[in-house]
């Protein structure tokens, strides 16, 4: 019997590829593509029994496994992925290994593998037997234990996703070898647990008085799924059922959020069963798991996770830790409907490699968006689409840091770089715009052809590509490559003459790739023509893959008072008015009764800002005249968001300190005065974010006492944190005291997050140093309490003394991408660089980027913040000397 803790290396053997015959002495760590191209090419039939025990307070986990393969004649030795992510902390090994019933004393561990050789193989099925063991810990791990601080309850959850499955147990650990799970777990009786499937067998055994006896929990066998897809969930939780539900939908919450959930139970369940039932009809397939469940983990890592016939979701994206505004309902009804529609997008049909993220990630943002029309039609989805979705994607198909929507990925261990505003923002916006020029019936039946045809398989975009061929009846390969393989966005500007009769004598579009790389778009649009007197007219314009598009259905009509080339956002891009049409705009917007409209002039004005075409002083102007009389939730948001980032970071002191008191007053009055509670809300955050004045942070500390309130706002302990920590990011004397007060009173897990993210905001070089540390030192601290305290710590009002940090945050980066979750260095780049604003930070970041060598997917993101640090200091370069008067210039 072989018995090996991985805590040496046994072997050293140099990565080498895979020779003729299949075999490779050394494969290189991760998942190399070639791995798993041979694999997939020789190994079918996959299965997985697990039996894993999972102990009250324990460091690990420990378990036995047997793997069902079948090999054909070529496939060579077997090769498992065994990753162990810290090696000192001795919590992984594998040992006991047996193979078709023989003692495999002389498999090999091998740069993040288990090597099996040949000779204990045979053609047809084989049977590998082992046991193991694998961390479990607050942090880092892909098996995290949360510990309740209220009332001392443990949970134990999975997160496998892109590759770490392979860090809890041996398995071929790529998306295109599906496999079927069978599920034992030993764990304490008053544990309640959840996996893809439901329990089939509950039993205890007996064992003496004062023992830990654990339950055992077997569940069903899965259909076949990618070890990503894989989960389970355990810990004293408690279980509301949806009775309405045909999916056996059931919600397990931790109990001491139990009241928090009743009172969203409802909603909850009604947009999950809602959703599920407009999948099954869009996509001609019934849900196609044995049920649906939804987890909500606290301090989760991502907003959820699609795991097949179970998701996780992040708790305070459920169950608002403040009051809700319409924002935060349609944020939340965007994640359980992205999330469910993974299980046709992504479960049942799976990319086959990573490189393909976007099929899965952009078809759910996408068609979260399809069902949230359908289940909430009030809400208009599309314009909140316009909103949550495509800013992000401008932000960064803007910048040298972006990627095509395809990405080559060589290597799993890689797979997070093809995580962010490109796959998520971007790929949902193409599918929009593929919808509207191919038609939606044609759309939606190419859509229902790929989930027939790779039902519980894997597809490439290629399938998707000639699915849309094959029900529109048009040749794709060219839109294709332009929207899949080109990166970055065309810039769009429309071009228009009258003659001496006011009727439209030419009209022309051209498109400019943003990054000078001779991309061009082929585009369907609906272009706008408006008049102060008469109703709009809109034509539909399909923008060819060249430079200039005449347009001669607008030839002959009336000259337009002004002209909005993306009309109803179909279109992908960066839109820009006119300079008649903007300095138009600017005078009529509030007249714009349409609130899509409306919602994109505002867009498209500051796409203007970005584009240092239009000052962000004059943004503010103007929010300040037409705020007072928006009605519309989502947009008053959007616009104050703006307003804020144009105030804190765009503004130069002086600006700042001329607009403070009447847009601190606005605010306030809109705080307590405005129609609606949900505006109260909105404004209520606005109002924290830009109090720079003595009177504005007496208003803050009147709020924290109750001395003020906001009418039909219940202040929480997310909003009294929230309160505190805008006091000591302006430095308030008072600001110490409260939150030591604030941190005395409240005592829960949320709340000792909130009081470690408000202490990161402390103006002190020691408290900077000390957070600094404890970033890289502490290793029991939560991801989630980096993150949380990474912004305030970097508040732009504390660039000078947050500056000497950007240089060691940078260089910490590979160390950050190979330990932390996806997105975690893409919020670290966002904090550290997004916190400063002045050309002496971007040439840190410059300097960085020559004297590094970086691998390319961290060379782009940095790319990709440091844009925004450049454009920072552009805008300010052009626009921080102009004084505001109250009055805004004649557009430029």
């Amino acid at each position: 019997m072989l018995r090996t803790l991985l805590l040496t290396p046994l072997f050293i053997f140099m990565a080498g590829t895979l020779h003729a015959a299949g075999q490779t002495d050394a494969p290189a760590p991760g998942v190399p593509r070639e791995l798993a191209r041979w694999r997939a090419a020789h190994y079918r039939d996959v299965r997985y029994a697990l039996n894993i025990y999972l102990a009250p307070d324990a460091d690990r986990l420990r378990g036995t496994e047997e793997i069902r393969v079948t090999l054909d004649a070529a496939a060579g030795a077997l090769v498992l992925d065994w990753r162990v992510v810290n090696p000192q902390a001795q919590t992984a090994s594998v040992r006991d290994i047996v193979v078709n019933q023989r003692p495999a004393a002389d498999a090999r561990f091998v740069n993040e593998h288990i090597v099996i050789p040949q000779s204990y193989l045979v053609a047809g099925e084989n049977v590998v037997k082992l046991a193991f063991e694998s961390p479990v810990s607050a942090a880092g791990s892909a098996v995290t234990r949360y510990r309740d601080g209220t009332d001392g309850r443990e949970y134990i959850y999975t997160l496998f996703v892109p590759s770490d499955a392979s860090t809890a147990f041996p398995c071929f650990d790529q998306p295109d070898l599906k496999a079927r799970f069978q599920l034992t777990l030993g764990m304490p009786n008053a544990w309640r647990a959840v996996s893809n499937t439901s329990a089939e067998l509950v039993f205890e055994a007996e064992c003496a008085a004062g023992r830990y006896c654990p339950q055992q929990v077997q569940f069903r066998e899965t259909q076949p799924l990618s070890t990503y897809q894989f989960a389970f969930a355990a810990g004293e939780f408690a279980q509301f059922n949806d009775d309405a539900s045909p999916y056996g939908t059931r919600l397990f919450v931790r109990q001491s959020q139990v009241e928090r959930a009743r009172k969203e139970l409802s909603e909850v369940f009604r947009l999950n069963r809602e959703g599920l039932n407009f999948y099954g009809r869009y996509f001609a397939r019934p849900f196609p798991f044995p049920k649906y469940d939804l987890v909500l983990v606290p301090e989760f890592a991502y907003g959820g996770m699609e795991h097949a016939g179970a998701t996780f979701l992040r708790e305070d994206g459920v169950l608002f830790p403040s009051d809700p505004t319409a924002s935060d309902r349609a944020a939340r009804a965007e994640l359980m409907l992205h999330e469910a529609a993974h299980q046709w997008f992504g479960d049942l049909v799976t990319m086959r490699w990573f490189d393909d993220l976007w099929l899965k990630e952009g078809f759910a943002t996408f068609m979260a968006y399809k069902a949230l029309e359908v289940v909430s039609p009030q809400t208009n989805a599309w314009k909140i689409f316009y909103q949550r979705t495509k800013p992000a994607a401008y932000v960064t198909d803007v910048t040298k840091g972006t990627t095509p929507i395809f990405q080559e990925i060589p290597n799993l261990s890689a797979a997070k770089s093809a995580y962010g505003n490109i796959v998520y923002r971007k790929a949902p916006s193409m599918l929009r715009q593929a919808e509207f020029y191919l038609g939606a019936d044609k759309f939606q039946h190419a859509v229902q052809l790929v989930v027939r045809e790779h039902a519980f398989g894997n597809a490439e975009w290629a399938d998707l590509v000639h699915a849309f061929e094959r029900t529109s009846g048009q040749r794709l390969d060219a839109w294709a490559d332009a929207w899949v393989r080109r990166r970055g966005l065309p810039d769009v500007r429309v071009a228009w003459r009258a003659d001496g009769r006011g009727r439209v004598r030419s009209f022309t579009l051209t498109q400019r790739d943003v990054l000078d790389e001779g991309g061009l778009w082929p585009m369907r649009l609906k272009v706008l023509l408006a008049y102060a007197d008469a109703p709009p007219e809109t034509l539909t314009v399909k923008l060819n893959a060249a430079p200039t598009t005449d347009v001669p259905e607008a030839v002959g009509r009336r000259a337009p008072d002004w002209v909005f080339v993306n009309a109803e956002d179909y279109g992908y891009g960066q839109f820009l008015l006119d300079a008649q049409s903007r300095q138009r705009v600017i005078a009529q917007l509030g007249d714009v009764r349409d609130n899509f409209l409306r919602a994109l002039l505002w867009g498209a004005l500051w796409d203007g800002v970005r584009a240092v075409e239009f000052a962000p002083v004059d943004y503010i102007e103007l929010a300040l005249r037409l705020l007072p009389a928006e009605r519309d939730e989502v947009i008053a948001q959007s616009i104050l968001g703006r307003v804020q980032t144009a105030f804190n970071r765009y503004l130069s002191p002086a600006q700042a300190r001329a607009v403070a008191p009447r847009l601190e007053a606005l605010l306030a009055a809109q705080m307590t005065q405005a129609e609606t509670p949900g505006l109260r809300i909105t404004y209520f955050r606005a109002f924290q974010s830009v109090a720079t004045t003595d009177a504005a942070r007496a208003k803050l500390k009147q709020l924290l006492s109750g001395e003020l309130k906001v009418p039909g706002m219940t202040l929480r302990t997310r909003d009294r944190f929230d309160l505190i920590t805008a006091l000591t990011v302006r430095d308030d004397p008072d600001a110490p005291a409260l939150l030591a007060r604030l941190a005395a009173e409240e005592r829960t897990d949320d709340a000792r997050r909130y009081t470690y993210a408000a202490g990161a905001a402390r103006a002190a070089a020691a408290v900077k140093e000390k957070y600094f540390n404890a970033y890289f030192s502490d290793r029991e601290l939560a991801e989630s309490w980096i993150e949380a305290s990474a912004g305030p710590f970097n508040a732009p009002q504390q660039a000078e003394l947050t500056l000497p940090y950007l240089a060691p945050a940078l260089r910490a980066l590979p160390e950050l991408k190979r330990t932390r979750k996806i997105f975690f260095v893409n919020n670290w780049l966002g904090a550290f660089v997004g916190g400063q604003c002045n050309a002496q930070a971007a040439a840190v970041v410059q300097d960085f980027l020559r004297g590094t060598q970086l691998d390319r997917d961290l060379r782009l993101k940095v790319l990709e913040v440091a844009d925004g640090l450049e454009r920072c200091v552009r805008i300010r370069a052009r626009f921080a000397a102009e004084q505001t008067t109250g009055t805004m210039r004649p557009a430029s």
